[in-house]
């Protein structure tokens, strides 16, 4: 198997071989030691393009020498994430997540820093805005105030906000969080967030992402991140948030997904514009702190009747 990861990891590290690439090869049923073993460049390069790869003058060279050079990079990606405390999880290894299947692009791979086995259990994704009012600050905490009780791992995304309240209350109550990154594993984004990540990775937590380490920030990264979170969580609190937001996008792939949702707005103030939307007819509406026993109730049955997923029998590639 870590043939297989330093064979993944160099392949991701030649120029014009990027995410999509690699995942094609993945779906086709190719291992990527497959591929990197081939001693003719002809077949190395059919393969690739044919997966989309837009090959540079890298592979032009010899392919003997051009392998080399990667399988070189592949080992020095795997001594850096070894260093972090991070592995590759491949989509057919026993220790992948498999709240993730439900999904139908699920990942084919995942880097996780810290605690995997911190995945495979029930969790509960809490999301919300990068620009918190002051109300929202306080629901967040309210929720944080919860975790000791709920005793279950929490997901968020490690963006400014909401997302940092909840990692830091988890932290605080002892409980594991997951964070999500729309980045490669190595990414310093959001920046200043090194402490909180080793902190998160250190406490029996994970820091998780689906893209290759050099990978850099995007808004279609981040959107595409948020199904990994409504995927991964038995249930979802979205605190703060806008009917045209990146945590809407969290609560549409909860939806779709069947994950109860459990939205909180207060006794007053403004009422939000998520409350007439389609998106909210599929969840529940509490107010708090009125609804604190029936906010509590709901995401403990939530959490405690998620059914088991029978695992498909999957070959390794």
């Amino acid at each position: 198997m870590e043939q297989e990861i330093i064979s993944f990891l160099a392949l991701s590290s030649i120029k014009g071989v990027g995410f999509e690439t690699l995942r094609k090869i993945s779906e086709r049923g190719i291992a990527y030691a497959e591929v990197i073993d081939l001693q003719n460049k002809n077949d190395v390069s059919t393969i690739l393009r044919s997966a989309g790869a837009r090959l540079s003058d890298e592979t032009a060279a010899p392919w003997g020498s051009t392998r080399e050079r990667a399988l070189s990079r592949g080992y020095e990606l795997l001594d850096r994430l070894t260093k972090i405390d991070g592995k590759v999880i491949f989509h057919s290894d026993k220790e992948y997540p498999s709240q993730l299947l439900d999904l139908p692009d699920a990942p084919r791979w995942l880097f996780v820093q810290g605690n995997s086995e911190v995945l495979r259990g029930p969790s509960i994704a809490v999301v919300g805005s990068r620009e918190p009012s002051d109300d929202g600050i306080w629901l967040s905490r309210y929720v944080g105030f919860n975790l000791s009780e709920w005793s279950c791992p929490t997901v968020s995304g490690l963006a400014v906000g909401i997302d940092q309240e909840i990692h830091s209350a988890s932290l605080r109550a002892g409980v594991p969080t997951i964070s999500f990154l729309g980045t490669g594993i190595f990414s310093d984004y959001p920046r200043n967030s090194e402490k909180l990540r080793d902190a998160i990775a250190k406490s029996g937590g994970a820091i998780v992402t689906e893209y290759l380490p050099a990978d850099t920030y995007s808004s279609k990264n981040f959107v595409k991140r948020n199904r990994l979170q409504a995927a991964l969580a038995a249930a979802l609190i979205p605190v703060e948030w806008a009917a045209k937001s990146g945590t809407a996008h969290t609560v549409r792939y909860a939806a779709s997904l069947s994950r109860p949702i459990a939205c909180l707005r207060l006794p007053f103030g403004k009422v939000p514009d998520w409350v007439n939307t389609e998106i909210a007819k599929k969840a529940s509406v509490f107010t708090v702190p009125q609804q604190q026993l029936e906010f509590v109730q709901f995401v403990l049955a939530s959490v405690r009747s998620r059914p088991e997923r029978q695992r498909q029998q999957l070959s390794l590639f």
